[in-house]
């Protein structure tokens, strides 16, 4: 139970039996009332890609519990408050840290599935879903920062960025919890989505395959890219080579994520790709988002 309606009943109870004065009583009553309610504490502001969100300074009830959102956020990329060089919508701001939450959601998730299975953090006869649970409530309390500092640094990230994300969402009217998919549902135009049924593609689901690639690109983490690559993977040049495996896309790291690769893939834009029965083509025909049973995923890479 809460400290504050602990003490709120302890001198409930004491006051009912006449153990207190009655000055000492009410003196009680008040403190335990003060206790029990917490002050409410002002908003405080965020900028983000250039435009400044207000922000809950409340946790919300299913996030673990630790530092006040105000220090939880001073985890947010440094670079995440600089403008674009023009007046971004919304929208555009969201997807940025939709983005940016993607990648970090996931880095960490790898990292605690790695934690929860090493003998450092597993208690004897503890099961690696108890093991995460215990890590969970250590990073959230800054209490496995002297354990593991690279994972306490991930996860501080991911929470201030979903807790951003939680707000420009609230912001939006748009429901609060994470997505499903990872990303909110877009604006699509009935052009849009007449183009794409036009092809037997459901556009809401082109459109997230498209953030996925886009999201993992933009890490620069291979690891990222499997989570967003339909299999075989298939990569043009001088020499042409299918990528079959997680294995080989490791290998071919150098490859896949070269800079005029990744540049490409950050200039494109949902509403601007160039669509055919063959999927999306980003670029110069850089890279192909195919569709698969899977749904839509990194395809083809065209390195001439």
């Amino acid at each position: 139970m809460d400290d504050g309606l602990t003490d709120f009943y302890l001198c409930m109870e004491a006051a009912m039996l006449d153990r207190l004065p009655g000055v000492l009583r009410a003196s009680c009553f008040l403190l335990a009332l003060l206790a029990a309610f917490p002050v409410h504490a002002d908003p405080f502001f965020v900028r983000v890609y250039g435009r400044t969100y207000k922000v809950d300074p409340r946790y919300p009830s299913d996030e673990p519990k630790g530092p006040k959102p105000q220090e939880a956020m001073r985890a947010l990329p440094s670079d995440l408050a600089r403008g674009p060089g023009f007046r971004p919508s919304h929208d555009q701001v969201l997807a940025e840290v939709e983005e940016r939450l993607w990648i970090a959601r996931n880095q960490f998730n790898k990292a605690m599935e790695r934690a929860a299975t090493s003998p450092e953090w597993r208690n004897a006869g503890a099961d690696a879903k108890a093991a995460r649970q215990e890590i969970t409530e250590a990073l959230a309390t800054g209490a496995a920062k002297t354990r593991s500092p690279e994972l306490q640094k991930l996860y501080d990230g991911h929470r201030a960025l979903n807790l951003l994300a939680r707000e420009l969402r609230r912001s939006m009217d748009l429901p609060v919890r994470q997505p499903e998919a990872g990303f909110s549902r877009p604006k699509l135009t009935s052009d849009i989505e007449t183009d794409y049924r036009s092809l037997g593609f459901d556009a809401l689901e082109a459109y997230y395959g498209f953030r996925r690639v886009k999201a993992a690109f933009r890490s620069g983490d291979v690891e990222l890219l499997d989570q967003a690559t339909n299999y075989p993977l298939v990569i043009t040049g001088k020499i042409r080579r299918t990528i079959r495996t997680r294995g080989q896309l490791l290998a071919a790291k150098a490859i896949v994520i070269e800079p005029r690769i990744r540049d490409a893939v950050a200039k494109s834009s949902f509403e601007t790709v160039f669509i055919r029965d063959k999927g999306l083509m980003i670029g110069e025909g850089n890279v192909w988002i195919t569709h698969d049973k899977t749904g839509f995923g990194l395809g083809a890479i065209n390195l001439e």
